[in-house]
Formats: structure tokens, C-alpha cells, sequence
């Protein structure tokens, strides 16, 4: 059994449906998510990510103390993760780092999220990893974070139409969403594609699976890299 713990860089309880998560959690893993007591209600930009970040640390030391295995950060925008991996020696994964990775290995690829004002920081992440040539495009829906759940339908919707933008006007062969709160968006998109798209990664059950993954082949945290 592995422990993963998933720490939600806001003060949002609640924000979004859970339950596409759930079902998606691997068979032998068990998973105990976090908000912070003190943050964001939402992370949206660099302002945020910088609020966000000493708590997404603080809920980190209490996973380790807690004996967790991994930790998720259950952000695209990676707040607070190289500061978490210095903190503490259990692996931490970012909803980002690995959404993105994955995408890349479709070849081309576009990130579809909430804002069109987060595409340079989804420039400098993929830069960061080596993606630049890759990422074709960054689409926002025009719906914020809190408001994804809120009309469900329309985000979906919205979601559905930057998709087949991606794909058809910048050639992406998969898609990252740039956004956690767009949980269990990935089957109305991949569906509305069809052999359009080779991939769509959603990115916080792929970074569920691969913490699990990971612990599983005994995998840690460089910390040659992060001291």
C-alpha cells in the first residue's frame, strides 16, 4: 500500500468535484488531500503561486511527520515545489512538471486552462523543462478556477472548443489541462476529438499514479539537486 498525500495550494475546500479522482486512484494506493490553513483562494498568477508557497512547505514537513510516502502538489503552476522537495526526503510531484511531461512525449502539444493571462508562465515551466519546442500553444477558457464547477456543463463546453482550437489550428498530438480544478474533463474532451488528439492528460490522477509509481519502484528525490 502507498501513502500519497495531495496538498491543494489554497484555502479553497471544496472548490471542485472530487469524485473523478477517486475513481481514478490505482488499485493499492491510498490518498489524503490538504488545503491550506493560510493562502490563496485560488492560484492564477505569480502573486498567488507566492502566497501559496510557504503553506504548500509547511503542509509538506506535516505529510513527512504524518509518514506519508509522496506528496502531490495539486497545482499546474507548481507553487512551492522546489522549496518542498529541499524540505523535506519523501518524493513530491508537480501536477505541472509531470502533466506537461507526459504531454511531450506525444510530440507536439498545447496546454488548455482557465485564463489567457497564465501563458507565460506555462512558456517559462515548459522552458524550465526543456519543452519550449513542443508546447504549440496556451489556451485559456475564460472561466477562473472557482467558477469550473460552478456551470460545469459550460466549462466543459468551453474547455471542449480551446481543445479542437489546439488541434486543429496549432497542430497539437495532445493536450495538458492547465488547471487541476478541470478533474474529469478529459473523457467529454478526448470523445469530442476523437482521432484528432493523441492524448489528454488530466493532470492531477496522472500525478496521483505516477507518485504511486514511483514509490513502487523505490524512486526518491535527488537531493544532490534539491539540498
Amino acid at each position: 500500500m502507498t501513502n500519497i498525500r495531495i496538498i491543494t495550494p489554497s484555502i479553497s475546500a471544496g472548490f471542485r468535484d472530487d469524485a473523478p479522482l477517486a475513481a481514478a486512484v490505482p488499485e493499492g494506493c491510498h490518498v489524503t488531500s490538504v488545503v491550506l490553513e493560510n493562502g490563496p483562494a485560488s492560484v492564477e498568477s505569480a502573486i498567488d503561486e507566492v502566497l501559496a508557497a510557504p503553506g504548500v512547505v509547511d503542509a509538506a514537513l506535516t505529510a513527512q511527520a504524518d509518514g506519508v510516502d509522496a506528496i502531490v502538489v495539486d497545482c499546474m503552476l507548481d507553487p512551492g515545489l522546489d522549496a518542498a522537495r529541499e524540505a523535506v526526503d519523501i518524493l513530491v510531484i508537480g501536477c505541472g512538471e509531470a502533466g506537461l511531461k507526459s504531454a511531450a512525449e506525444m510530440g507536439k502539444f498545447s496546454v488548455v486552462t482557465v485564463l489567457d493571462r497564465q501563458a507565460r508562465a506555462f512558456h517559462e515551466l515548459a522552458a524550465r523543462h526543456g519543452l519550449a519546442d513542443q508546447l504549440v500553444s496556451v489556451r485559456g477558457i475564460g472561466v477562473t478556477v472557482l467558477d469550473l464547477e460552478r456551470n460545469r456543463a459550460a466549462s466543459i463546453a468551453a474547455t471542449i472548443r480551446e481543445c479542437c482550437h489546439a488541434a486543429h489550428e496549432d497542430g497539437a498530438r495532445a493536450i495538458v489541462f492547465g488547471c487541476t480544478g478541470m478533474l474529469g474533463f478529459a473523457d467529454a474532451v478526448f470523445d469530442a476529438l476523437g482521432d484528432h488528439i493523441d492524448r489528454v492528460v488530466d493532470p492531477l490522477p496522472h500525478a496521483v499514479r505516477l507518485a504511486h509509481d514511483s514509490v513502487i519502484a523505490g524512486e526518491k528525490t535527488d537531493k544532490s539537486l534539491y539540498p
